[in-house]
């Protein structure tokens, strides 16, 4: 089920609202890794939210099957919170991070044509990508060749490109 921003924004509210009801006897953390897909994470069992959740039109992914730097919690950004129940959404480095490590083009293409481009350093960016490699399982060449291919799309988008002078050949040296 695919859903645009106002629809998360609605699921979110009729979820926590849902969630609060039961009072839960710990905090439960959802957080959002991208369109209607979230980690979720409770301080003690709580069970059934999974299924609650994909009721009202969310993805539960395992925090194991993303490519996240090991201190992402750090990073992580409130959305909105309930008395128990707290959303909140991964950094824009580490929602680049995990597109980027996937090394799907699409990926590489939505980090580098969304506005999410504009709201990190890309140096920055780099640091904490080679930092969390070391923690990913898999064959690290993969992931290195795919921070290259982000480098490649970012310096396509980034860096204008040479004019052609019209109805001349190439420049020559004197």
């Amino acid at each position: 089920m695919g859903l645009d921003r106002q629809e998360i924004e609605s699921k979110l509210k009729e979820a926590i609202e849902e969630i609060e009801k039961y009072n839960p006897k710990s905090d439960v953390y959802l957080i959002l890794i991208g369109g209607a897909s979230l980690i979720l994470k409770a301080k003690s069992y709580i069970g059934g939210l999974g299924d609650l959740l994909s009721r009202k039109g969310f993805q539960v992914v395992a925090e194991g099957f993303l490519n996240l730097p090991p201190d992402y919690e750090e990073r992580l950004e409130p959305v909105t919170e309930g008395k128990k129940v707290h959303v909140l959404t991964l950094s824009p480095y580490d929602l680049a991070v995990s597109k980027i490590s996937r090394g799907l083009a699409k990926d590489i293409e939505d980090v580098v044509n969304s506005e999410l481009i504009n709201r990190i350093d890309v140096e920055k960016l780099k640091k904490i990508y080679f930092d969390a490699i070391d923690y990913w399982i898999g064959d690290r060449r993969k992931f290195v060749w795919a921070w290259e291919d982000f480098e490649d799309a970012y310096k396509r988008k980034v860096q204008p490109k040479k004019a052609l002078r019209k109805g001349k050949g190439p420049r020559r040296s004197p």
